[in-house]
């Protein structure tokens, strides 16, 4: 390569990279500007958020207080307190046990003329005191009234008093009475006793009463242990509170405070944003990242591609476009729901890639697929996915694609698999409501996708004058204005185009190269002689060759050029670089030999030198053949043009003639050096020789000679 040219493809690249690292993160970067303002805990939202999937977050704060509320409500569980029980009425018990033991009632005085038996009378003031202290010492919760009450009681209400005492006071302590109830419980029971039972005199008020008030106690204790368990199931048994946010819910709404529950739900969402700088800078990397995979990738596995200038700036500029549409569709799910993300043509992007640059590339493009996904929507995993799958789904339809309708069949299948893998996936990663949305996004996605790829295919073909499948068979047209002017203007060049198409393409099949631009190439290769039609001998019918009223060397010019206006003409048509790269190179540098040989003559006969005549000014100047197609054209272009004029004077061609024409002129080609820059391989070459051979002789074969009618007598 030259150095300008090298100098051209280093801007070209440049270029391409600058698409990519410059346009793409500024793409990102304006989505950013919407959906990427940061949002703070406390402070108005700037913007609103959508959830776009379903997410719970608790409310620890209230969990926490519905819990101490449960636990709280819950009674402590009480156990009986034997121990108090028994003192109650061992307290009882003692009380009147002391009572008896205090009452040592002095001797009754004996009455004037009375032999009558004892009659009990009360103990005396002094010594009811004394016994009342007795009884205070061995029970000092009765008090000295009831002490005294007790002691001041006859031997018969004594008993009576005691047993009616002892019957409410067991009872009471059967009881499970709290401190809180012991008051209560106690007058309840002691009226509703009391009023049942036969007590002597008001001893029911002035001594069962207080004495039952005075050992009574609670008789239950409370179990820590057991209330503690019962408070924490009640507290585990409250579920937590929470607030849940489905699919197209706004999480908070532009200018409400964003209290903390919604601040987590939007970062668990991972929608906080950040600042549109920290947005370009991130997108600005991947960006590096993806040009840099790019750059090593094309140049170890796709070096024809690295070495095309075009195809790196088309691929540079497709991957913009589909990142300025994946923006789009992130702005889109903000303002209606999230299932419309799989509108995302990803399959477009990797179908336009596969046609118009290579399909290994256009699987490749998976890999920024899915990163411009991320960075549009960092927290949509799944849809990433998607992207991937739809490249993968998308690239294999395009391969065997030999005509527009095959295009349109490819699109097709390719709009019928996008909703499916848009379910698929929404079922898989869910939200699950969303699968209806995602299934009509998907199918709509495929429709635009079957409109995006046949009506950018045209255009973006002749933007960049690339050979796709599609633009060959437009050329191949034999409507094409260049052809139809060929066909005009020098029939005999048309003819001779269309023979050697055929044969270039049988050729390039049978070697591994590309027929359909064999084909289209030398179908154009002679168009430069519409300029000067006749001074070339198949287009010379009926007039005198203009060349014998000229100079060998001028003949030569005229020769030459058609070879450089056809370059010119097919670029003035924008017709692909490689049509035109074979145009200028089918005849290579080989000598005009007819021309320079009359020179020779010419030399020696006006007593010249031979080797004055200069070599190089017969020899074309179109380069040598760089591609498999151009080696094969230059060679078929030779050999049908010497086997026509051999079989218009000879009328048939054995095959054995045709065998050996084609070896000549093959071997002359090979010691001229005309495929040193080609990459055919000597195998190869024979493999072509071959295979015209075989093709020549299919177009003269022996025919039988048909005898005339004789004619009938009169």
């Amino acid at each position: 390569m030259s150095g300008t040219g090298a100098r051209r493809l280093l801007v070209q690249r440049l270029v391409a990279a600058a698409l990519v690292a410059v346009l793409v993160p500024l793409l990102v970067g304006i989505g950013s500007v919407a959906d990427e303002q940061p949002i703070n805990e406390g402070e108005p939202s700037p913007r609103t958020v959508i959830a776009d999937e379903q997410v719970r977050e608790v409310d620890r704060e209230a969990t926490e207080a519905a819990r101490a509320q449960a636990s709280e409500s819950v009674s402590p569980v009480i156990a009986p307190d034997r121990t108090a029980q028994t003192s109650i009425v061992q307290d009882a018990r003692t009380a009147f046990s002391a009572a008896r033991d205090a009452r040592q009632p002095e001797e009754p005085d004996e009455q004037p003329g009375g032999t009558d038996g004892d009659v009990d009378q009360p103990a005396s003031s002094a010594s009811a005191s004394a016994q009342a202290e007795q009884v205070l010492d061995a029970v000092p919760a009765l008090g000295p009234d009831l002490a005294r009450a007790l002691v001041d009681l006859s031997d018969d209400d004594l008993a009576d008093v005691e047993r009616e005492t002892l019957a409410v006071v067991q009872f009471l302590a059967r009881q499970q009475v709290n401190a809180e109830d012991l008051d209560g419980v106690v007058d309840s029971t002691l009226e509703e006793e009391t009023a049942v039972r036969s007590f002597p005199g008001d001893t029911a008020e002035t001594v069962a009463a207080p004495l039952a008030r005075a050992v009574m106690r609670p008789t239950v204790v409370t179990d820590a242990e057991a209330t503690r368990a019962a408070r924490q199931r009640a507290a585990d048994e409250v579920t937590e509170v929470a607030n849940v946010w489905n699919v197209g819910d706004a999480v908070v709404r532009e200018g409400q405070v964003v209290e903390p529950l919604q601040m987590r739900a939007i970062e668990r969402l991972g929608l906080e944003g950040s600042s549109p700088l920290r947005a370009l800078a991130r997108s600005t990397i991947a960006s590096l990242l993806i040009v840099a995979v790019a750059a090593i990738y094309l140049q170890r596995m796709q070096p024809k591609v690295w070495v095309s200038g075009q195809k790196l700036i088309l691929l540079g500029a497709l991957t913009a476009m589909f990142a300025a549409l994946v923006v789009g569709t992130s702005i889109l799910t903000e303002v209606t729901t999230s299932g419309m993300a799989y509108l995302v043509p990803a399959g477009a992007y990797a179908m336009l890639v596969a046609v118009l640059i290579h399909p290994v590339v256009g699987i490749a493009t998976m890999l920024p697929a899915a990163v411009l996904v991320l960075l549009a929507a960092p927290s949509r995993g799944p849809l990433a996915l998607f992207a991937a799958a739809t490249v993968l789904v998308s690239v294999p339809l395009t391969t065997r694609i030999a005509a527009r309708s095959d295009l349109r069949s490819a699109t097709l299948r390719a709009a019928v698999a996008y909703p499916l893998l848009a379910v698929g996936t929404v079922a898989v990663f869910g939200p699950n409501d969303e699968l209806l949305v995602a299934l009509g996004a998907g199918a709509l996605g495929g429709l635009i996708t079957a409109l995006v790829v046949q009506g950018a295919l045209p255009f973006l073909e002749n933007l960049f004058r690339l050979p796709t499948v599609t633009a060959l068979l437009d050329l191949s047209d034999r409507n094409h204005p260049l052809l139809r002017e060929l066909e005009t203007k020098a029939l005999g060049s048309y003819n001779h185009s269309v023979m050697v198409a055929s044969l270039t393409e049988r050729a390039c099949r049978e070697v591994g190269a590309d027929p359909l631009l064999g084909t289209v190439a030398a179908l154009y290769h002679d168009i430069g002689k519409v300029r000067q039609p006749h001074f070339f001998i198949e287009n010379q019918q009926g007039i005198a060759n203009p060349h014998d009223e000229l100079e060998p060397e001028v003949s030569a010019v005229i020769i030459q050029n058609h070879v450089k206006d056809g370059v010119e003409m097919a670029t003035e048509y924008r017709l692909p670089p490689e049509v035109v790269a074979c145009i200028g190179s089918h005849h290579g540098t080989m000598l005009v030999g007819y021309f320079y040989d009359r020179a020779v003559k010419a030399a020696v006969a006006n007593g010249g030198d031979p080797d004055d005549v200069d070599e190089g000014h017969f020899r074309y100047h179109g380069g040598k053949p760089r591609s498999k197609e151009a080696a094969i054209l230059l060679l078929a272009d030779c050999c049908e043009a010497t086997t026509r004029a051999m079989a218009m004077s000879k009328g048939t061609l054995p095959r054995e003639e045709i065998e050996s024409t084609v070896e000549r002129l093959l071997a002359e080609r090979v010691d001229d050096g005309q495929f040193d820059e080609s990459d055919l391989t000597f195998r190869e070459l024979s493999q072509a020789r071959s295979t015209i051979v075989e093709s020549l002789v299919g177009i003269y074969h022996p025919r039988i000679a048909y005898p005339d009618k004789p004619q009938q007598p009169a």
